[in-house]
């Protein structure tokens, strides 16, 4: 009897093992695959820009500002930028992860002057976009595509923001198409005489910039890294949406017999 009680243990003790292993193997991953951005859960995504080239990616920290922040807060962003040349289309893929369950990301609003709000869906995804200017003086991107403004002049992105907020609000993804501004554009509240045809146009261009895939058949080739070149001191509020501190749940205080 206690040889059958001790081939029991042992049994149970390499089932348990070999469950431990393979829930390290299966863990959830997140980084660049090649030229992809993938996460294997919360959400299950890979995607990417396959008609611009990879420039950088990686991971850093951004930090959020906002008054009730009570000092800032800061938040894990895994990001990858597409840039083929300078005065030439750019895409963003942006993941950012806040650091614990009293943070959630709130609602998806434009950006102050952004218009075309509506939901959009990308490789299956839902999403909330929006069409806005991006100035350079401030962009967490800013220099990386190689946009030098006239001496002067302030440069401007045409930018198509896609966003949606993942893993019960604790997680943001966010898509980003991006083209020079047309020369003398500073505000997209009255959109210029002829403009609309062309602006509709380029909302399409920004839905099929990106492509996504399997991100199971990318788990074992996923690596982390360093963006190099992104201006993290404006990786904030301005770029990855607001965020709100969650109540705490109030219990009352169990009764004494």
């Amino acid at each position: 009897m206690r040889t059958v009680k001790t081939v029991h243990c042992g049994l149970f003790l390499i089932l348990g093992l070999a469950l431990l292993v393979s829930g390290c193997v299966a863990g959830q991953q997140r980084g660049m695959a090649g030229s992809i951005y993938v996460s294997t859960s919360r959400p299950a995504l890979a995607v990417s820009a396959p008609a611009l080239a990879l420039k950088t990616a990686g991971r850093g920290t951004g930090t959020l500002y906002k008054p009730n922040m009570g000092g800032g807060v800061n938040v894990t962003v895994r990001t990858a930028v597409y840039a083929s040349a300078p005065n030439a289309p750019m895409a963003l893929v942006t993941h950012a992860e806040l650091p614990s369950e009293n943070w959630i990301w709130t609602t998806i609003y434009p950006r102050v002057g952004g218009i075309n709000l509506r939901p959009e869906v990308i490789g299956g995804q839902g999403f909330t976009a929006f069409t806005y200017l991006v100035p350079c003086r401030n962009d967490p991107f800013g220099g990386l595509a190689g946009e030098t403004p006239e001496e002067g002049q302030q440069a401007y992105w045409l930018a198509r923001y896609f966003a949606a907020r993942v893993n019960f609000n604790q997680d943001k993804i966010i898509l980003e198409y991006r083209e020079p501004a047309p020369a003398g554009l500073v505000s997209l509240e009255t959109i210029p005489y002829g403009m609309t045809e062309d602006l509709a146009a380029f909302e399409e261009r920004a839905r099929k910039a990106f492509e996504t895939t399997d991100p199971e058949a990318l788990r074992d080739q996923v690596r982390d890294g360093y963006p190099d070149g992104v201006r993290w001191h404006y990786m904030s509020d301005l770029y990855l949406g607001d965020v709100l501190l969650r109540e705490p749940i109030e219990r009352s205080a169990p009764r004494r017999f």
